[in-house]
């Protein structure tokens, strides 16, 4: 077997899941290393310790230097197939979902547009040029279905809708630029959190190319 088969022909999966540490990241560690195979890595801003195929790993996604620095331990022994951004916020001390024109905060909604957009661009900056060329692979992002402008028919929520929104169109054009550079690469968005939990992160049929 030549070096260009060992690239291409891996033992099993390599994933990488950015925000392992929260609900929602956690269980998708649990489910991928319960299915077996995989070398998962747990990356997040309280990694854990090593357990079976699980490799935890620190990166904050709005610490630039700790994305690059993750990206380029995992990349040095080889491509990655999938990668998932579970990082998200909603709510947290002293941010709330916004009911009212009159309670929006200029910081929280920077705090809020940081987390839910900026971040998962930083990542996909930074884990995008690890995605194997020669196979399929894809990277997958949490989103949510209040990030659609067509679909808002309750207003409100103003920093988290519109920090989807804003996340929903740069998972939109990074699907676009890879669709140039790597044909076999997918970028997703995937939606509904809550029945990501319920289902036991099947998450594969509410996730949609680029849209």
């Amino acid at each position: 077997m030549n070096m260009k088969d060992e690239i291409t022909q891996p033992a099993g999966p390599r994933i990488a899941v950015i925000g392992a540490h929260g609900a929602i990241g956690g269980a998708l560690v649990r489910e991928l290393a319960a299915r077996g195979g995989a070398e998962i890595h747990a990356l997040s801003r309280q990694p854990g310790v090593a357990d079976g195929p699980v490799i935890p790993g620190f990166a904050d996604s709005l610490d630039e230097a700790s994305l690059a620095a993750a990206a380029a331990r995992i990349g040095r022994d080889g491509p990655l197939d999938t990668v998932i951004v579970a990082t998200g916020l909603l709510h947290a001390s002293g941010i709330r979902p916004e009911k009212a024109l009159r309670e929006i905060d200029a910081a929280a909604f920077a705090t809020v547009f940081a987390v839910n957009c900026t971040g998962p661009a930083l990542v996909m900056k930074h884990f995008l040029p690890l995605l194997a060329r020669e196979r399929p692979a894809r990277l997958a992002v949490l989103s949510a279905r209040v990030g659609s402008i067509s679909d808002n028919r309750k207003g409100g929520w103003y920093a988290y809708r519109a920090s989807k929104a804003a996340l929903n169109m740069v998972v939109r054009s990074a699907a676009i630029e890879m669709a140039r550079r790597a044909p076999l690469a997918a970028v997703w968005r995937c939606i509904r959190a809550r029945w990501i939990r319920r289902f036991r992160v099947r998450f594969s049929p509410l996730c949609r190319w680029g849209t």
